[in-house]
């Protein structure tokens, strides 16, 4: 960190917009989420919970700071790496938390915003457009915003910027793993289910149909290889069951959200057009790949799709890359920013600062990177895994042409602390594998090296885990 002297104030209005589970929502009763046990050492938020039909209305009061589970279906470290980030960077920073009907201070210098992220992107962008039209205030003239959007909060900002008209106040929208185009995994939650391991958390499926949101993530590109027809289509409609009408419909609307930005950001005038900077995971196995066979099943792999180019790049785990980058900006490499960092992670990733320094006024070197400028791993490791079962973890060593000797991983209980698992893995040269054992239910890091590589002598990786009981996380789910 530099010495407080040396830092700058922020100039612009920061607006941080948190991604799908990223924001505390509390319930009429007054009660947000139950706290599962303390051996977890996390906080994991039981998406039966969270049902539309069960609880229409809830209400956003904060955004997560710590180390949360949404289910079995993502992990977050929480905003709270991002919120020190920008109060360790800059000077005297005045952070605000978004509650309508308190008032926002005149002086405020980042507003966080929580939503409901069940609900379409839409209800959010309204709020979002509230929000941001009380903070400026009279300054709205000369003051202009910067907006920090992880996830599903960059298809929030790029709503009110596009077809609510938020355009003429913003300088610049930093996305950091926003799926643009979509992503095959919110497929995968729609039709299989999230689950820990092979078991299937039907209950949970069943409410996460219900959101609107969910059909906004879907892919809005050619994902899917039809066997029989022998090429790549979209899929917007499901082989004949109880539910496909519901998925069509609603996964109507949800395109019709991604076409309604597309147009709208198509009309901004093109000297008035906001800075869209992508940050993007690359290299982590990522589903990725969706095939339709004859049965009308689909399978979703974490294979790059041939079709799309750029195969290798693979994601962050939870977006593929390609879909992490506007369709407007599919061919302006020049301010793309490739990191190492998983899903999670990008949310505070150092590399925003130099972004953001440059829009206070410091003159800095602002062309971005497709790839990062050293080497990196890629991993495959699922954020959530069964209690009492072997699973396969492995990784990739990048850029291709990079090889490692040999590849350690080392398991700590981050309750505690105490190393429960160490071994060389598997493998050579690129990639590598090994099967971690059958751990009790609990928070654990895994830490991986690369030892020798191309380059640096060892590459590290760190990863969390959550591993959760498959038959109480079923019970829960109802």
């Amino acid at each position: 960190m530099r010495k407080a002297s040396r830092l700058q104030h922020l100039q612009h209005l920061v607006v941080v917009i948190p991604g799908i589970g990223g924001s505390i929502l509390e319930r009429p009763d007054g009660k947000t989420w139950e706290r599962t046990p303390a051996k977890l050492a996390t906080t994991v938020i039981r998406p039966s919970y969270l049902g539309l039909d069960r609880f229409p209305e809830m209400k956003p009061t904060a955004l997560i700071t710590t180390f949360t589970a949404l289910g079995s279906i993502v992990t977050s470290p929480g905003y709270e790496g991002l919120s020190s980030l920008l109060t360790d960077n800059f000077r005297n920073v005045v952070t605000h938390v978004h509650n309508p009907g308190l008032p926002i201070p005149r002086n405020v210098d980042v507003l966080l915003f929580p939503y409901d992220f069940r609900r379409s992107v839409t209800d959010a962008a309204q709020r979002l457009a509230a929000a941001v039209h009380e903070a400026l205030g009279p300054d709205a003239p000369r003051r202009r915003v910067v907006v920090l959007a992880h996830s599903m909060g960059g298809l929030v900002a790029r709503y009110w910027l596009g077809p609510l008209g938020g355009w003429p106040v913003c300088n610049a929208l930093l996305t950091l793993g926003t799926p643009h185009r979509g992503a095959p995994k919110a497929l995968e939650w729609l039709i299989r289910g999230p689950g820990v391991g092979p078991l299937r958390h039907l209950g949970v499926r069943n409410v996460l149909r219900g959101w609107p949101s969910m059909y906004e993530l879907l892919p809005q590109y050619p994902a899917v290889w039809d066997t029989v027809a022998g090429r790549e289509i979209e899929l917007t409609t499901l082989p004949r069951s109880s539910y496909a009408d519901q998925f069509a419909s609603m996964a109507a609307a949800g395109r019709q959200v991604h076409e309604d930005i597309a147009k709208a950001w198509a009309d901004i005038p093109p000297d008035r057009v906001p800075d869209v900077v992508p940050f993007f995971g690359r290299g982590h196995a990522t589903p990725n790949l969706v095939t339709l066979g004859s049965s009308g099943r689909l399978v979703i792999t974490k294979e790059d799709p041939p079709w799309r180019g750029n195969v290798g790049w693979a994601g962050d785990g939870t977006v593929p890359t390609l879909s992490a980058i506007p369709r407007e900006l599919g061919e302006t490499r020049l301010i793309w920013r490739g990191t190492a960092e998983r899903h999670g992670p990008l949310a505070s990733t150092l590399s925003l600062l130099d972004p953001l320094r440059s829009y206070s006024g410091e003159a800095l070197p602002t062309r971005g990177a497709e790839a990062p400028s050293s080497p990196w791993l890629g991993l495959d490791v699922e954020d959530v895994v069964p209690a009492g079962e072997e699973v396969t973890v492995g990784l990739t060593v990048h850029p291709e042409g990079t090889e490692a000797e040999r590849v350690r991983v080392t398991a700590k209980s981050v309750l505690g602390g105490a190393t429960v698992f160490a071994t060389a893995m598997d493998g050579g040269a690129r990639t590598w594998r090994t099967m971690l054992p059958a751990l009790p239910a609990g928070r654990y890091q895994l830490t991986f090296e690369a030892r020798r590589t191309t380059g640096p002598d060892s590459v590290f990786a760190d990863i969390d885990i959550v591993v959760l009981d498959a038959a109480e996380e079923a019970a829960a789910a109802g």
